[in-house]
C-alpha cells in the first residue's frame, strides 16, 4: 500500500474480505480490505462490478475523513488482482462463485497444489484428479464451472470499465455468457440491437474506445437499424429513406451523403427491406414488411370469403332477435345490422364509443353461435381485458397469447397455419391494443372457413406495439364496418360517457368541482402548481377516494408522462412510499431506477414468453429472496420468478402511463392532466384515459392542460401501409426496391 497521503491519487492491493453495502444498479459499494502485505484491514468506498469476498482488488484513490463513518478509502477506478497466497486462494475460491467448490474442498485443492493452485485451474485441470475425494467427474464439473466463472469475471471486468455495471452488465453476460467480450469487442453495436436498456451511445462509446472509426459504414449501419428499432418502439412499422438518414445523421454527427452506400449495403445484406413510395422509398425492418405484406392479403382473403355457415341473412336475423328477446335485450337497429353482419362475414368490425353497446353485440354474438351450433372463442389483448371480456359476455375468455398457446421451448405459437385453432368465430375485443405483429399471428391461426370479428373504439390510442392495426382496418373500407354511435339511456346519466362523446364531437368537456360533484362520476381537482398537483394525487390515492369506500386495488393513477412532479416514476416513488413503506418483514430488491418490495403493485413492460406474463398485465410482488437476489410476482394466480437481471421488466404499477391502461378499466382512474405535459397532450389521450374510469373519473391538473388535449385533434402519425395495401394502393408481394449508389 502507498503512503496514505492526503489530496493525491493513491493504490493499495488487498483482499474483499466483507461487503458491507452494494447497490446492483448503480455498482456503489462499501467493502471492508485486508490490504497486502501489512494485513491493514480499511474500509473503501466506490463502484464496484459485483464485489465479491475473497476477491484481490488493487484500488486507487484517495483517502477521506467522513463526518459520519470516519476514515475511509474512495477509490476511482479499481482492477482486480489474482490471490496469490494460500489463504487468499482459499478465500477466494470458497466464495461460493465456483460451483463445486466450498470451504472445505477449497482448503484441499490449495493444500495439494499451493500458490500454483490457480495455474493448475487454468491450465491442467485434469490434474485435480490428484486431490483426495476428487474423481474425473467432479474434476470435470469444477474445470467447467471454474472456466465459467473466469470467463465472467473478466465479461464484467471489460464492462465495468466501458462504464456498463450492476444490473445491466449481468444482462449483457447472461445474453452473450463466455463470449461476451469476444462479441462485444467484434461488435460493439450488437448491445444496441440485442439487450434492452443499451442505447446506441453506450455501444457507440466502446466502439470508439476499441478504435472504430467515425466513417465506418459498420458504424453508419448500426445508426440506422438502431434508428428502425426505436422507430418500432415508437409505432411505426416504416421509415421513409430521407427521414430515416437524418435521424442516423443526427445520432452519429456524420454528414447524410456518407448513409447512401451504408444504406445500400444493409439492403443487399437483407437488414432491412427497402419498398417504393412516392416521395421516398420506405425502409422496413425485414419481418415488419413481411408482417404488414402477410396481413393484408390475409384480410382481404377473409373479406372476399363469406361465411359458409350461415344458412341466409333471413335466419341470422331471425336467430339475434330470438337470443336478444331470451336474454330481456333489446337491440338497436345499429346493433342488429352488426351483429347479422358479424355472424354472416368471413371478417366484420364493430367500433363504438362508451355506453353504446358493445358489450351487448358480443353476449348477443356469443348466444347466436351457441345457437346456431359454431364454436365459439373469445379474446383480447390483455388479461385483464379478457376476464372484463368474460365476465361481461357470461362465456370464457383469453389472451390472445394463451388463446394461441405461446411454446416457450419451441419459441413460437403452438397456433399457426399448419395448426389451426378449433373455432368457427372468433371474437376479439380491444382491437385497438392489437399491433400488428401479434395481428399477423393471430390470422395465421384461423382456420379455413372460420370468421373473425374486430370490436373495439377507434378512437382511442393506438397500440403499444408497432402499426395502427384497428385504425388502418376502420379506414381502409375493405372489410364491413359497423359504427355504434347511439348511446344508452343508462349511460347517458354518465359524466364520463357524455365527456367522452363530446370529446369525439371536437366539443370541451365539462368539468365539475370536488364540491360540486354531487352524485356525478367525472371530477376535477385544479392545481397551477405540478408540486401541489402531485400532492393531490397522493392524498387522493391514500385519504379522500378510500374514504369513499374505495380499496387501493380499486384506484388506478394514470398520466401521460413517465418524468417530472406528475410522472409515473415520481408518483410511484410516492405512493409506495405511503401504501408500501418499508419493513424488516419485507424484503426488497433494488434495481435501475426503483426498488421492489414485498407487497407492490407491478407492471409487466414487455412480453415475456417464457414465463408467461405479457407486457401491461398486473401483479403483485409475493416473494423476494435477497440471497439469490430473484424475485416472484403473482399475476392471476400465476407466480413469475425474476433473476435480478430481469427486473426491468417490472415497473411499480401504482401509477402509469395512459398508454399502459389501455384495455383495462378501473372502478376509479385518478388521470393526471396537466400543461407540463404540454408535447402529450391530445385528444385521444384524453380519450383513453377518460374510459379507463367505470364509476369515478378523478382528473387532477389544470384546465389549460385538459383544454389544451380536448383541443389538439393531432395525433402522432405512425408510418404503415397496410391501409393502402388493402386499398389495392401498395404492394401485397414482390420484390423490394434497390438503391443505386
Amino acid at each position: 500500500m502507498t503512503t496514505p497521503t492526503d489530496n493525491q491519487e493513491l493504490s493499495l492491493e488487498g483482499s474483499i474480505d466483507r461487503v458491507t453495502f452494494h447497490a446492483p444498479d448503480s455498482g456503489w459499494a462499501v467493502i471492508s480490505v485486508t490490504c497486502a502485505p501489512s494485513g491493514e484491514r480499511i474500509t473503501a468506498v466506490g463502484n464496484l462490478s459485483d464485489p465479491t469476498v475473497g476477491e484481490n482488488v488493487a484500488l486507487f484513490g484517495e483517502w477521506i475523513d467522513d463526518a459520519r463513518y470516519g476514515r475511509q478509502f474512495r477509490f476511482s477506478r479499481y482492477h482486480l488482482v489474482r490471490p496469490s497466497t494460500d489463504d487468499a486462494i482459499i478465500s477466494y475460491l470458497s466464495g461460493g462463485q465456483v460451483e463445486g467448490i466450498g470451504p472445505v474442498m477449497a482448503a484441499r485443492i490449495v493444500g495439494h497444489f499451493g500458490e500454483d493452485t490457480l495455474d493448475i485451474l487454468d491450465l491442467e485441470p485434469k490434474r485435480l484428479r490428484e486431490v483426495e475425494g476428487i474423481g474425473r467427474v467432479r474434476a470435470e464439473s469444477i474445470a467447467v464451472a471454474w472456466r465459467k466463472h473466469e470467463k465472467t469475471r473478466q465479461a464484467m471486468l471489460f464492462l465495468h470499465e466501458h462504464g456498463i455495471t450492476g444490473a445491466l452488465a449481468a444482462k449483457i453476460v447472461a445474453a452473450f455468457g463466455d463470449r461476451t467480450v469476444e462479441v462485444v469487442e467484434r461488435d460493439p453495436y450488437v448491445l444496441a440491437r440485442r439487450i434492452r436498456g443499451v442505447g446506441f451511445a453506450t455501444a457507440d462509446g466502446i466502439a470508439r474506445s476499441v478504435g472504430i472509426d467515425p466513417r465506418d459504414p459498420a458504424r453508419l449501419q448500426a445508426a440506422m437499424v438502431y434508428t428502425l428499432h426505436q422507430a418500432t418502439g415508437e409505432g411505426h412499422l416504416f421509415l421513409p429513406r430521407d427521414e430515416l438518414i437524418e435521424h442516423a445523421a443526427r445520432l452519429t454527427s456524420v454528414e447524410v451523403e456518407l448513409f447512401d452506400a451504408a444504406l445500400a449495403q444493409l439492403a443487399d445484406s437483407g437488414e432491412v427491406a427497402l419498398e417504393e413510395r412516392p416521395g421516398a422509398d420506405a425502409v422496413f425492418l425485414p419481418d415488419l414488411l413481411d408482417a404488414e405484406r402477410e396481413v393484408a392479403m390475409r384480410v382481404l382473403a377473409l373479406a372476399s370469403s363469406g361465411y359458409g355457415g350461415a344458412s341466409g341473412i333471413e335466419q341470422t336475423r331471425a336467430c339475434v332477435a330470438g337470443v336478444g328477446d331470451a336474454g330481456g335485450v333489446s337491440l338497436s337497429d345499429e346493433q342488429t345490422a352488426a351483429a347479422c353482419s358479424a355472424l354472416t362475414e368471413g371478417i366484420t368490425v364493430i367500433t363504438g364509443g362508451p355506453g353504446t353497446g358493445k358489450t351487448t353485440v358480443i353476449r348477443v354474438l356469443v348466444s347466436a353461435c351457441k345457437a346456431l351450433g359454431r364454436r365459439v372463442s373469445l379474446a383480447a389483448p390483455t388479461g385483464r381485458a379478457a376476464k372484463r371480456m368474460g365476465e361481461l359476455a357470461g362465456c370464457d375468455a383469453s389472451t390472445i397469447h394463451r388463446l394461441l398457446a405461446y411454446d416457450p421451448f419451441r419459441g413460437a405459437f403452438t397456433y399457426h397455419q399448419d395448426r389451426p385453432l378449433e373455432a368457427d368465430t372468433l371474437i376479439i375485443d380491444e382491437t385497438s391494443m392489437v399491433d400488428l405483429p401479434l395481428a399477423r399471428d393471430l390470422l395465421r391461426a384461423m382456420p379455413d372457413g372460420a370468421q373473425i370479428i374486430f370490436i373495439g373504439d377507434a378512437d382511442q390510442l393506438p397500440s403499444v406495439g408497432p402499426g395502427n392495426f384497428f385504425r388502418d382496418l376502420v379506414a381502409s373500407e375493405a372489410v364491413p364496418v359497423h359504427r355504434l354511435t347511439v348511446i344508452f339511456r343508462q349511460a347517458e346519466r354518465s359524466l364520463i360517457v357524455a365527456n367522452a362523446h363530446r370529446l369525439i364531437a371536437g366539443e370541451k368537456p365539462m368539468l365539475v368541482t370536488w364540491k360540486e360533484r354531487g352524485d356525478r362520476d367525472c371530477v376535477f381537482i385544479h392545481s397551477q402548481d405540478p408540486e401541489r398537483a402531485a400532492d393531490l394525487v397522493i392524498r387522493a390515492v391514500t385519504r379522500e377516494l378510500p374514504g369513499l369506500g374505495y380499496g387501493r386495488d380499486q384506484i388506478q393513477v394514470i398520466t401521460p408522462m413517465h418524468r417530472g412532479a406528475l410522472g409515473v416514476g415520481e408518483i410511484n416513488r410516492r405512493l409506495q412510499e405511503a401504501l408500501n413503506p418499508p419493513h424488516p418483514k419485507k424484503a426488497e430488491l433494488s434495481s435501475g431506477k426503483q426498488t421492489l418490495r414485498e407487497g407492490d403493485r407491478v407492471l409487466q413492460v414487455v412480453n415475456n414468453y417464457d414465463k408467461l406474463v405479457y407486457n401491461g398485465e398486473i401483479g403483485r410482488v409475493v416473494r423476494v429472496n435477497r440471497s439469490d437476489r430473484t424475485l416472484v410476482a403473482n399475476f392471476d394466480d400465476v407466480d413469475a420468478t425474476y433473476e435480478f437481471s430481469e427486473l426491468d421488466q417490472l415497473q411499480l404499477a401504482y401509477a402509469m402511463t395512459i398508454h399502459k391502461s389501455q384495455g383495462s378499466e378501473y372502478p376509479v382512474a385518478v388521470i393526471v392532466m396537466h400543461s407540463t405535459h404540454y408535447i402529450m397532450l391530445r385528444r385521444n389521450l384524453l380519450y383513453t384515459a377518460l374510459t379507463r374510469a367505470q364509476n369515478l373519473a378523478m382528473i387532477v391538473g389544470n384546465s389549460v392542460g385538459v383544454m389544451r388535449a380536448a383541443s389538439n385533434a393531432e395525433e402522432m402519425r405512425r408510418h404503415t401501409r397496410l391501409g393502402e395495401r388493402l386499398r389495392g394502393e401498395a404492394p401485397l408481394a414482390g420484390r423490394t426496391a434497390r438503391l443505386d449508389v
